[in-house]
């Protein structure tokens, strides 16, 4: 018990830290005498982008993680994460229609569009896999699997159609959007969608017990009384509004969902009371952390953190395949 109120302090610990260090990074050197002058372009800099930015990357790096740790404890799996089960491809395919064919269908033509077609897409992608998982009244967590695989085909499918009659402008954008960013971060996106962000820290408490009998086996689970389809379904359409909320801001940002909890499982173990909030925290320090890297490396350029996240999280998903191979 010690070492798991010590490692979930640690992570608090370092989420504010890293909060704190990506708040003085940036290609504009800010003292923080300069935040006393409200009028100066310092401030304005730091209170209009750099903290919006810093609070938007804890939540999406927050809700990214606790999303993968819902898709772990659903499929029984540690390498599973939401990319792998189709929703980030939902989300990817229809913010693509918004910038692609923005330009030519009514109302679509703006920021805003991509974003809420964004997240429409997450929660469609969500109910379609469910759609073609259930028969007879029962939904198999094989299938599920099975069909965010053909799903995520179909989309990125789609998405290459997209990307083949889009002009060079539009393809920049979509190109842009796809390597995923937080530069869009404003204090009006934060107050659109922090109730998704925020949602996890509540409903967690109520799901925990519930996934701590899940993982034991679905047969188990309902001899032990948990209605495991409404369980699944929760998770799912769960998994579905957070990652959408989350890709339909900032873009595609991989792989912290898959490393993060996998991460925390190692040091407390499986247990989802602690899990997914510390999932949550970790997760946020580490992406807001990456950005704040992101901005410095190549300054005054930055690098879209999406990239920074999939160059460090690729040689871990692969170390995790070769362990699980090596105990076969």
């Amino acid at each position: 018990m010690k070492k798991k109120v010590f490692f979930i302090l640690s992570c608090l610990i370092f989420t504010i830290f890293s909060a704190v260090l990506s708040s003085l990074l940036g290609a504009m050197n800010i003292r923080w005498e300069d935040l006393i002058k409200t009028d100066s372009i310092e401030s304005r800099v730091f209170f209009e982008l750099r903290i919006p930015r810093i609070i938007l990357g804890t939540l999406v790096g927050g809700s990214l993680a606790w999303s993968g740790a819902l898709a772990q404890g659903l499929f029984r799996n540690p390498i599973v994460d939401p990319g792998l089960i189709g929703i980030t491809a939902g989300c990817s395919l229809f913010a693509s229609i918004a910038i692609v064919l923005g330009t030519s269908v009514p109302y679509l033509h703006s920021i805003w569009s991509t974003v809420v077609f964004s997240f429409l897409g997450g929660i469609s992608s969500s109910f379609i896999i469910f759609f073609f998982a259930k028969s007879k009244g029962r939904t198999d967590v094989f299938s599920l699997l099975l069909s965010g695989i053909a799903v995520n085909a179909i989309c990125f499918s789609a998405i290459g159609i997209l990307s083949y009659i889009a002009n060079e402008a539009q393809l920049r954008n979509l190109s842009l959007w796809n390597m995923g960013s937080l530069g869009g971060a404003s204090w009006s996106n934060l107050k659109s969608f922090s109730v998704f962000f925020i949602l996890p820290l509540f409903i967690s408490p109520l799901i925990a017990k519930q996934l701590n009998v899940f993982i034991l086996g679905e047969r188990e689970a309902n001899h032990l009384g948990v209605s495991t389809e409404f369980l699944k379904t929760m998770v799912i359409l769960l998994i579905g509004v957070s990652v959408g909320a989350c890709i339909s801001l900032v873009g595609n940002i991989g792989f912290v969902g898959l490393a993060v909890p996998h991460i925390v499982r190692l040091a407390i173990g499986q247990d989802y009371r602690y899990l997914l909030l510390t999932s949550y925290l970790l997760g946020g320090g580490l992406l807001c952390l990456a950005d704040g890297i992101c901005r410095i490396v190549i300054s005054p350029s930055e690098i879209p953190v999406g990239i920074a996240t999939a160059l460090l999280g690729a040689p871990f998903f692969l170390s995790l395949i070769r362990k699980r191979m090596n105990h076969i």
